[in-house]
């Protein structure tokens, strides 16, 4: 299944409590201390639920997950495989 920006910044909304007016689809999530390593791990878990994919150590990083266009491309990689 295709994960869309619209689906990450409701669960980023409804599921770790961020307020998400202010994020735009380039700004850096973990770089910039908006997202922090706890919630890693739902976005993750979230992630791979809703994509039907598995994430490998190799794929948790910044390339991947450091802003929603980052992750949007990442899930659309996942899917094409």
């Amino acid at each position: 299944m295709m994960i869309d920006s619209d689906q990450i910044l409701e669960f980023f909304s409804d599921n770790i409590g961020i307020d998400t007016s202010d994020i735009e689809s380039d700004t850096l999530l973990f770089s910039s201390g908006v997202i922090d390593s706890f919630a890693l791990v739902s976005l993750m878990l979230f992630l791979e639920t809703e994509g039907g994919f598995r994430m490998s150590p190799t794929d948790v990083n910044l390339d991947n997950l450091d802003s929603v266009d980052r992750i949007v491309s990442f899930c659309q990689r996942m899917a094409d495989q």
